[in-house]
């Protein structure tokens, strides 16, 4: 048999190794099908004759898509001429207008005419930052911070890529930073201020004491240095009520005593203390008929502080004119001055607690910078409204109160009046824990004429009070051992115990002083320094004062 060409028989060794790389590359095919259905998987990277090439998925996208959705900036992306193609929800609520209405418009529309140049400029570099204001739907402006960056699309496309960041809260944190530091510097000019005007009559007390010391009996001198000294007690006294009063005043511890008020009287009152004061302006007024109802002693701190303050703002040669008169409804009290004026950034801010016009070397009037704020809650209190105007610096002021009028009373209410006779001796014990304090209080009312016995503490001052049973009591109520309230309780619950007029001595004249001086058993609250007429009438019998 003639034998044909050899034929090649395969190798069954190569044939099963080719299957089997055949079924690892097909279940290796498999498993990444399977991961990339799982979302395993977010690109491929595949082997091509330009070497490798990423290919990403779609799903791989949604993290980065929630990144944007959820981040609390706005976002937005851009096409070259500045026309929205897509932004987040952020962005939506930033500008007030619905997604679906935002896509498509231009950006510009959002932005503040007055920022649109810098808007245009960072997009024509395609990378930068700036502030702008956006423009909401709402009306609302809002500033906010403009980052830009450029990208290319699969199609090549130019994309610009802005992010927005509304800078409301961080403006609102600066500028509560910048009110508190504003305040904050306030306060410390303040208790400089303090500290001056504390100094300015304790210094003139000084030299009056020792004006006295050397005028070797010379009357002229010495009667000099006790008015100076008189005055300017009188001086700190006012300092140290108008600290307290405002305090009262801004938590809302005062109470006012009502009753029908002539206020052209007590216009002209203020006006003639305040014009003794004055240099040499011209000071008018002009004061109709007109009656409200309120606090007298309230009334007359609207006043004085009010005129007050156009005096000691008004130099030399200048004029200040006070008006009352009816408008509406209304009592309407005006002072006006052609004095120093008021900045127009103070204006606004001259009512305010700590705040006062710029002080200079040659100013002879003081103060603390809270007689406004007073007069402010005080006329609120009283239902009022006070306002003040100027043109600015060197065009003088004008203040304005308005109050409810209210009709004339038909008759006028009976005063108490006080029959002038005579001084006539009391035994007075006082217990005070103040040497210094207790020695004047003494001499005082032995200069006066009467008997003062003496106690520098609680139980001691207590027993003298059982045992000598004086026409009056002044009892210090911040005593050491026993304070002045649990003296007065511990004494009342003596027999016979009313014969005694019971004075509490303090510092403190709040309505709750007041009130628990009354329940501890005193008959009377004196606040410290003590007026020397209060306390001469405080000396006089009961039957010495008739209706």
């Amino acid at each position: 048999m003639k034998k044909g060409k050899d034929t090649q028989v395969p190798d069954d060794s190569n044939a099963q190794q080719r299957i089997e790389e055949l079924t690892a590359r097909l279940e290796e095919a498999e498993e990444s099908l399977r991961a990339g259905r799982a979302g395993e998987i977010d690109a491929f990277i595949v082997q091509g004759p330009d070497g490798e090439q990423v290919f990403t998925l779609r799903s791989a996208e949604q993290p980065y898509r929630n990144l944007v959705e959820e981040m609390q900036e706005g976002a937005a992306i851009l096409t070259a001429a500045g026309d929205i193609m897509y932004c987040n929800r952020q962005f939506s609520a930033l500008v007030a207008v619905p997604l679906e209405d935002v896509i498509g418009r231009s950006l510009d529309r959002f932005i503040s005419g007055t920022d649109r140049p810098a808007l245009r400029a960072l997009m024509k570099a395609g990378v930068g930052k700036c502030r702008a204001r956006v423009i909401a739907a709402d009306g609302r402006i809002i500033d906010v911070y403009l980052s830009l960056s450029t990208s290319n699309s699969d199609d090549d496309a130019e994309r610009l890529n802005l992010i927005v960041t509304d800078l409301s809260a961080l403006l609102d944190a600066q500028s509560g930073r910048d009110r508190a530091e504003q305040e904050n510097q306030a306060k410390d000019e303040f208790m400089a201020m303090l500290a001056h005007e504390l100094r300015n009559p304790l210094s003139a007390i000084s030299t009056a004491v020792q004006v006295l010391e050397a005028s070797n009996g010379q009357e002229r001198p010495a009667l000099r240095a006790r008015s100076i000294i008189a005055r300017q007690v009188h001086h700190l006294a006012r300092l140290v009520d108008d600290l307290l009063d405002v305090g009262r005043v801004v938590t809302g511890k005062i109470a006012l005593d009502r009753r029908p008020i002539d206020f052209a009287d007590l216009v002209h009152r203020a006006v003639t203390v305040c014009g003794e004061r004055q240099l040499d302006q011209r000071l008018e007024i002009i004061a109709h008929p007109v009656w409200i109802e309120g606090d007298l002693v309230r009334m007359e701190q609207i006043v004085n502080n009010i005129v007050g303050n156009a005096v000691k703002y008004t130099p030399s040669g200048g004029s200040i004119r006070v008006k009352l008169n009816i408008e509406g409804a209304d009592a309407v009290l005006r002072v006006e001055d052609n004095g120093y004026g008021i900045a127009p950034e103070l204006l606004p801010r001259v009512f305010d607690l700590f705040v006062q016009g710029e002080r200079t070397l040659d100013r002879a009037q003081g103060g603390l910078g809270i007689g406004l704020t007073l007069v402010r809650r005080l006329v609120e209190l009283h239902k009022g409204t006070v306002s003040a105007f100027s043109e600015g610096p060197g065009r003088g002021s004008v203040f304005t109160v308005r109050l409810p009028n209210v009709s004339a009373p038909g008759s006028s209410q009976p005063s108490r009046t006080t029959v002038h006779c005579d001084a006539v001796t009391r035994r007075v014990l006082v217990i005070e824990d103040n040497r210094d304090a207790r020695e004047m209080f003494r001499v005082m009312l032995e200069l006066a004429g009467h008997e003062v016995l003496e106690a520098e503490e609680g139980v001691s001052g207590l027993e003298l009070l059982k045992t000598t049973r004086p026409d009056i009591a002044v009892i210090d109520v911040g005593l050491p051992g026993l304070n002045g309230y649990e003296i007065a309780r511990r004494f009342r619950a003596e027999p016979d115990a009313d014969s005694v007029l019971l004075v509490a001595l303090t510092g403190y004249g709040t309505p709750e002083a007041r009130e628990r001086s009354r329940q501890a058993g005193f008959d009377h609250h004196l606040i410290k320094p003590v007026d020397p007429d209060t306390l001469r009438e405080l000396m006089q019998p009961a039957e010495m004062a008739v209706p």
